[in-house]
């Protein structure tokens, strides 16, 4: 069977959390496990990891369009039309900001949480969540075919902690709730699988088959 039919369960899965997670934030003020969740990440003792946290809430606007750009360049050297589907899949970051402007969560106040760093604009959902979710999920599936099958944990398992640690920046600074990016991680898994499966599916000619190898 083809690793590629994983992708469109994913995207689907991905798509309909997404779908209720953004539905109890725009209906409700806090979700139940936001201000706990909060507190207890932001009273973790992290040690030198929040020296991480610092850097990775540094990327944000022009940081993260140039960032996303090299990527983008390098992945075109190594395979060009993985790094055309890893174009397509940036898209993620407009979508956050269209429905940031719809749902219009504000910022976690200081009254609930810490806020180490202030940022300006909505909560929802998390661009920084967004961001490196596509990018680490997009490198990883684009280089896995370079990789040995018994060694691609290599590239997924710093993906998921790059993740992560994102993620979790964003809730220790204070700018994002729990549920922010739990809502941007979703958004942009759900639309990075589904523009590599649809083009799988469809059978593009730009498409190689490099991208995703079928291993039986």
């Amino acid at each position: 069977m083809s690793r590629q039919l994983w992708l469109w369960p994913l995207a689907l899965a991905a798509a309909i959390l997404f779908g209720l997670d953004t539905y109890l934030v725009a209906t409700r003020p806090l979700l139940p496990f936001d201000v706990p969740v909060a507190t207890f990440v932001q009273s973790f003792p992290w040690g030198p990891v929040t020296y991480l946290f610092d850097e990775i809430d540094l990327t944000a606007g022009y940081v993260q369009v140039a960032v996303g750009v090299a990527a983008v360049i390098l992945l075109f050297l190594i395979e060009r039309r993985a790094a055309y589907l890893m174009a397509i899949g940036s898209i993620s970051t407009v979508l956050d900001n269209w429905i940031k402007l719809l749902v219009a969560r504000p910022r976690p106040g200081a009254d609930l949480v810490h806020i180490v760093t202030p940022a300006p604009g909505y909560s929802y959902p998390s661009g920084h969540a967004v961001f490196f979710t596509w990018l680490s999920f997009m490198l990883a599936l684009s280089l896995a075919p370079h990789v040995r099958p018994s060694r691609r944990w290599a590239l997924w398992v710093p993906a998921a902690a790059l993740i992560l640690l994102a993620c979790l920046a964003r809730v220790w600074a204070g700018d994002h709730w729990p549920s922010d990016v739990v809502g941007g991680f979703l958004l942009a898994l759900a639309w990075s699988a589904f523009v590599v499966w649809i083009n799988s599916r469809l059978s593009l000619r730009w498409v190689s088959a490099k991208v995703l190898p079928t291993d039986r």
